[in-house]
């Protein structure tokens, strides 16, 4: 494993909220996949075919989850983002839809996001289709995906000196593509946000061919930190022939089996 020197200010040294910068809830509780889940309305018929919402309660939710909803064509509270408490949350926007309106709901998971649309159809409204997307680069998968062997990330080195992420990748890939990762490292900021530190990125590294799995990982090393969270963030590229052909990019998750050290979604610096 790679280590790289990384000298933090001392006027950055602070505070901060001990697990996952979104939610109370234990940062390795919080899934990887928002599993599916269910939608139910208090609804009536509105004027010209519309659709009055006065409640929308989401079912099937994991405590940590941040769950929302976001409507098009719509009068009204028009967007709403919880983090859920439990396995259910309930919404009261008293939500006004035209007939060509599209009503989301959204929960998200660390790394994979699930979204149910509805349309109205003859002032009901109605499932459209559901989709899965990537949480950290917002792209859309296969929701059967997000449960198939997939690239990974997990921090396994956590010490006031050195911290760092493992990474791996699947086989199943073509034997002519190599498979690259690169490693960054964030922290949660005085308002509870996820920032990247400074300077806090390794080079690009080849992990091997996109037909086996592989593992590879980086070492980020601190003078005088304390007081930190920590989680990291890896990149993925499927290179041939110098072109890259697709890409991937994952926060850290507990759980993995690793070469060496721990396995945890965060870092935490008392």
């Amino acid at each position: 494993m790679r280590v790289f020197r990384l000298l933090i200010l001392t006027a950055l040294a602070f505070a901060l909220t001990v697990g996952d910068a979104r939610t109370a809830v234990a940062p390795d509780a919080l899934p990887d996949a928002a599993a599916p889940f269910t939608v139910t309305f208090a609804a009536q018929a509105g004027e010209s075919g519309g659709v009055v919402v006065t409640e929308i309660t989401v079912d099937g939710l994991a405590a940590g989850e941040r769950v929302g909803f976001a409507c098009q064509g719509c009068l009204g509270q028009t967007s709403v983002e919880a983090v859920a408490a439990g396995t259910r949350q309930v919404f009261r926007p008293k939500l006004r839809l035209t007939a060509r309106a599209r009503l989301q709901v959204r929960a998200t998971a660390r790394n994979f996001g699930r979204v149910s649309e509805y349309r109205v159809v003859s002032s009901r409204l109605r499932l459209d289709r559901e989709r899965c997307t990537t949480v950290a680069d917002n792209r859309s998968v296969r929701c059967s995906a997000t449960r198939a062997p997939r690239p990974w990330a997990t921090m396994n080195v956590c010490t006031p000196e050195r911290v760092g992420i493992r990474a791996a990748s699947p086989s199943g890939g073509s034997r002519r593509q190599t498979v690259a990762a690169r490693f960054k490292l964030q922290y949660t900021d005085p308002g509870g946000q996820w920032a990247d530190v400074p300077n806090g990125s390794s080079p690009w590294m080849t992990l091997g061919a996109a037909n086996r799995s592989f593992q590879g990982g980086y070492t980020f090393e601190f003078t005088g930190v304390k007081g930190r969270t920590f989680r990291g963030v890896a990149e993925f590229e499927w290179r041939r022939a110098g072109r890259v052909e697709r890409r991937a990019t994952r926060f850290t998750s507990p759980g993995r089996t690793v070469a060496s050290g721990g396995s945890s979604s965060v870092c935490v610096i008392p």
